[in-house]
């Protein structure tokens, strides 16, 4: 099968600067995109990492391989900054063809815990629909563009010791799945990616060790294929 291009058209990519989300940037780069590395790294991992550092990491990386990238350090729970990074990004690269929601938040809430599952819900659930809101105004007026959601398994098989975690993940899937419908008249593609266990940052010592989990790098082939 032949490779698919996307030559010269702009992805946005939230979550970019690891995981998932890096090889989605990273591959979709490699296809002919412009791409914006969206990352958050202190808030969502706990690792530390300054916020634009780990997106400017990869953005290095794809400039090295004759790419075009831009960084930005947007948190996706706040809408109206999210907002105000498409309008600046979209001025500067172009409209955005293609939207990948991957920024998201896994930790364990048993005994179910409100705040941490309060945490997990915003960044799954509101950093998904902050993105997706901020670039749809353009595509319905251009009659084209790609939404991409990354829900789970978890969507459809609730997780132990996962409550919020597995919620989280089914309301991306249904707020995709009725964004499909709406969509489709004004020649908007929506995909939701259901990934089980995959190799990141995300998964325990544990799980990665027992060899059941699928490398980023072929997850996000894969997404891209769909």
């Amino acid at each position: 099968m032949d490779e698919l291009r996307f030559d010269g058209q702009v992805a946005l990519v939230t979550g970019a600067g690891r995981g998932l989300g890096r090889e989605h940037a990273l591959l979709l780069a490699s296809r002919g995109c412009k791409v914006v590395v969206n990352d958050l790294g202190s808030a969502y991992d706990g690792t530390g990492a300054s916020e634009k550092r780990v997106a400017d990491e990869v953005v290095a990386e794809i400039r090295a391989a004759g790419g075009v990238a831009e960084a930005v350090a947007c948190d996706v729970t706040d809408p109206a900054a999210v907002v105000e990074a498409v309008r600046r990004l979209e001025e500067h690269l172009g409209p955005t063809a293609v939207a990948v929601a991957s920024a998201g938040l896994h930790r364990a809430t048993w005994p179910l815990d409100a705040a941490r599952a309060r945490a997990v819900i915003d960044a799954n659930v509101n950093g998904t629909t902050n993105l997706l809101a901020a670039v749809l105004p353009g595509m319905l007026d251009r009659g084209r563009g790609h939404l991409c959601g990354v829900a789970s398994l978890a969507a459809v098989v609730g997780l132990r010791k996962n409550a919020a975690y597995s919620a989280s993940k089914a309301a991306v899937l249904m707020l995709l799945e009725s964004l499909r419908v709406d969509c489709r008249p004004f020649g908007i593609m929506v995909t939701t990616a259901f990934p089980g266990y995959v190799d990141t940052p995300m998964i325990t010592t544990e799980e990665r060790a027992a060899g059941i989990a699928m490398p980023a790098s072929e997850a996000a082939t894969r997404i891209l294929r769909a």
